[in-house]
C-alpha cells in the first residue's frame, strides 16, 4: 500500500496541483451528492480534497508539503481508511462527514503537552484544532492540527494520540521559523 499511496501522492503533484479552495481537484465526475468535497478552514488554507482512482484522500494544497519528519514520506488522508492493497474504487469512495472543532483551555493544553512529548517545548502557544473524518464505509478517523505562526503540524488521534505520528506541513512559499541566512 506504501507504494501505491506514494503513487497516487506523485500523480497528484504532478497533474493535478490547483490553488481553489472551493472544489476537489482531479477527476470527480460521479462523486456522489453526500460526499463532502470541501474541508472547512483554515484545513483549508493547506490542505485539500483530490479524487484519485483509490477514492478521495485529504491532501496538501499547492505550496505545502505534508511529511512526516522521520522518514520524510508524504502524509494523507484516504477515504478507503484501509492500510493495504486500496481498491480502484475512484469516486465511489469520498468523505461522507468532515468536523472540525477548534479546542480551547484544558482540551487544548492537553493536546500541547502530547503532541511536544520529546520536542522543546513551544516558546509560543499554537492554536488547536480536532479534525474528525467519516467515509462513507462508515469508518472514521481522527486528527489534531497545531497551527503556530509560522509552521503547521498534524497528528494522528484516533483513540488515543499518538505524538510519533506527527506530520509537518510545510509552506514551501516561506521561510521556516529561526532559518539560517545563507547570503552571508
Amino acid at each position: 500500500m506504501r507504494k501505491t499511496m506514494k503513487l497516487i501522492f506523485t500523480l497528484y503533484l504532478l497533474l493535478f496541483t490547483s490553488h481553489s479552495f472551493a472544489k476537489p481537484i482531479g477527476d470527480c465526475d460521479g462523486t456522489p451528492n453526500d460526499a463532502v468535497t470541501e474541508l472547512p478552514s483554515p484545513i483549508n488554507i493547506w490542505g485539500q480534497i483530490v479524487c484519485t482512482p483509490y477514492g478521495h484522500i485529504i491532501s496538501n494544497m499547492e505550496g505545502y508539503i505534508w511529511s512526516k519528519p522521520s522518514s520524510y514520506s508524504p502524509v494523507m488522508i484516504p477515504s478507503q481508511m484501509i492500510r493495504s492493497k486500496p481498491e480502484k474504487l475512484g469516486n465511489k469512495s469520498y468523505f461522507k462527514e468532515i468536523t472540525l472543532t477548534k479546542l480551547t483551555g484544558a482540551e487544548a493544553s492537553k493536546a500541547i503537552s502530547i503532541f511536544e512529548e520529546g520536542f522543546d517545548k513551544s516558546e509560543t502557544t499554537p492554536k488547536v484544532y480536532s479534525l474528525k473524518v467519516v467515509s462513507v464505509s462508515g469508518k472514521e478517523l481522527g486528527f489534531q492540527f497545531f497551527e503556530f505562526e509560522n509552521n503547521h503540524w498534524g497528528m494522528w488521534c484516533n483513540k488515543i494520540c499518538n505524538p510519533k505520528s506527527r506530520f509537518m506541513i510545510l509552506n514551501m512559499n516561506k521561510k521556516p521559523n529561526n532559518a539560517i541566512n545563507l547570503d552571508n
